[in-house]
């Protein structure tokens, strides 16, 4: 037992055990795949699922454990820790979803190890500290998403959103190993440890390449995380994919992609933040209102809620743009913002995703007019919905208006109100097309007022716990807040 306890202490087990646990999983489905090649492979889910949850433990395990590294390349600290069990809840929320697709509607069997392997993919991004490994993760993760989306090989729309994603992605790939590539040219380093010690000397040395190097850095996590104006794929990537698809583009392709621009950015530019980084509150202005903007017209549900995401990411740049205004000191409660709203943020959009789903599977329509009467045929997928909507608008009481109020708050304490005023104003604006939803679910719709709407167990289960999570983070932020503020943060 000694000896077994040391070696969980391991700083290599410790850093990289989440990972490994998910790797070996990935692998074992992988192969159960090809050997069970007939039948319901349904069961392939739930091993994941259970191999999720080990993970999950682990990382939990370690989660107030002092900073350590493992190989000079992958560490553990407080922002590899928080990132890592949103990523791990993030991806058994999905594969919870992707246990409704059965009979003639089931995916590709595929499905689920791909999920994972991204999923290994995003966890590389939170943990890495290494410029080289950060990009292998993003990659990692890019490229199962591109299959993912594209699951349905006979669907035109879901190969189209495809097809798109990946073209689009590759050119942000292109774009943010570019600036990599300048910043590798005038260090000599890709260790971020490295890179941090001459962040100060790279500037002053060479400032034009310096400002060169972030801006395309930025620029090519904008595409991944669907920042205007390299947002032109999502629509047609979420409309496309199956629903629980979506829901994880949504979620965890942009926790991992936040995790790694913010680790990225921190690293290389904290010496000189104050010089570079108001670029990113600039992206996040014009994110925010034109996501919101663009939304405001849809009737596609899950083209509404792609703009939304737009729009979202919006609210999470912010805190970045901050930091160049921000001492050391600033930066925990920054983080603590960023978190607390991405835990938020993944909640409400994977069960908005969820009851978009079991609406739109009933009615054969993604057209939010499949939403009228919602509350007459399911009283409990109305009132979850109203729900996410509130929270993702910004009503008080919910996750949602917690998460902007903090980033609300940091805005007036670092004396850059404008960018609070924007956030304000659009999250106004989201009103009218998230509340326009709420009108249509307690609309009186006597025709199909008995057509009860079926739920299966896994979609029950799944809107619950979103549910509950959300309502939990808004009533009880401390829940969540709590751990974040006694978190060893490490920059």
């Amino acid at each position: 037992m000694p000896n077994t306890i040391d070696w969980l202490h391991q700083p290599y087990w410790m850093t990289m055990g989440p990972l490994l646990t998910l790797v070996v999983t990935a692998f074992l489905v992988m192969v159960l795949e090809l050997i069970f090649r007939n039948g319901d492979r349904r069961w392939l889910t739930g091993i994941s699922m259970l191999g999720t949850l080990v993970a999950l433990g682990v990382a939990l395990g370690h989660f107030n454990a002092q900073p350590s590294q493992a190989l000079n390349t992958v560490v553990i600290d407080a922002f590899s820790s928080v990132f890592s069990v949103l990523i791990l809840i993030t991806v058994f929320l999905v594969l919870l979803f992707t246990l409704d697709y059965k009979g003639s509607n089931r995916l590709a069997a595929e499905h689920t190890y791909l999920l994972l392997f991204a999923a290994v993919g995003a966890l590389a991004m939170a943990t890495a500290v290494d410029l080289v490994t950060l990009y292998v993760g993003l990659e990692l993760l890019s490229i199962a998403s591109y299959v993912l989306v594209a699951v349905r090989r006979k669907s035109t729309h879901s190969v189209e959103g495809g097809i798109k994603y990946m073209l689009m992605g590759a050119l942000g790939s292109a774009v943010l190993l570019y600036g990599i590539s300048f910043i590798y040219g005038i260090s000599g380093t890709t260790n971020l440890m490295s890179l941090s010690a001459v962040a100060v000397t790279m500037y002053t040395t060479y400032p034009a390449i310096t400002v060169l190097g972030f801006v395309l850095m930025l620029f090519g996590m904008g595409f991944k995380l669907s920042l205007v104006p390299f947002h032109m794929w999502t629509p047609d990537a979420y409309a496309g994919a199956p629903s629980a698809i979506s829901s994880f583009l949504a979620t965890l392709s942009k926790s991992a992609a936040f995790a790694m621009l913010l680790r990225m950015l921190l690293f290389i530019f904290n010496g000189v933040a104050d010089k570079v980084f108001f670029w990113a509150g600039i992206l996040a202005a014009i994110t925010m209102v034109v996501g919101n903007f663009i939304a405001l017209p849809q009737r596609n549900m899950k083209r509404l809620l792609a703009f939304s995401s737009v729009a979202q990411a919006g609210y999470i740049l912010v805190p970045f743009a901050l930091i160049g205004a921000s001492t050391v000191q600033d930066w925990p409660s920054l983080f603590d913002s960023i978190s607390f709203y991405l835990f938020a943020y993944t909640f409400m959009t994977v069960g908005a995703f969820a009851v978009v789903h079991i609406v739109s599977e009933q009615k054969h329509t993604l057209d939010s007019d499949a939403l009228i009467g919602l509350y007459h045929r399911s009283p409990w997928l109305a009132v979850a919905l109203s729900i996410f909507m509130l929270s993702l608008a910004g009503m008080p009481l919910t996750a949602g208006f917690l998460g902007k109020f903090y980033i609300f708050s940091n805005t007036v304490q670092l004396h850059t109100p404008w960018l609070g005023i924007v956030l304000f104003a659009t999250s106004v604006v989201s009103f009218y097309y998230y509340l326009g939803w709420l009108r249509k679910v307690f609309q009186h719709n006597p025709e199909e007022e008995r057509v009860a709407v079926p739920i299966s167990l896994p979609m029950n289960t799944l809107v619950a716990l979103c549910v509950v999570l959300t309502l939990v983070l808004g009533l009880v932020p401390a829940t969540l807040l709590h751990p974040l503020l006694n978190a060893h943060w490490v920059y």
